[in-house]
């Protein structure tokens, strides 16, 4: 079985357990949404989509992973730690 590999926007590898940036829209209002990384599965067409958390803990899935941005790694974001 061969490993799924998801990328974001600047080619870095997501990985299960990284918290990244998505841009959701509703109208004409746009904005970014947090995603707590909880796995990554193969869409029928092999390409990778991700599942999660968004910051409300609704399940969120994601397959156009060239709007993802990795913003944290552990569960952590770096500009909030202190």
């Amino acid at each position: 079985m061969e490993k799924i590999v998801a990328r974001d926007f600047f080619d870095r590898e997501i990985k299960v357990g990284d918290v990244c940036a998505y841009p959701v829209r509703r109208g004409s209002k746009m904005w970014l949404n947090r995603l707590l990384i909880q796995s990554i599965v193969a869409d029928l067409d092999g390409s990778p989509k991700l599942k999660g958390q968004n910051r409300d803990g609704h399940p969120v899935t994601i397959s156009s992973l060239d709007r993802v941005v990795i913003v944290g790694r552990n569960n952590t974001i770096p500009m909030l730690e202190d």
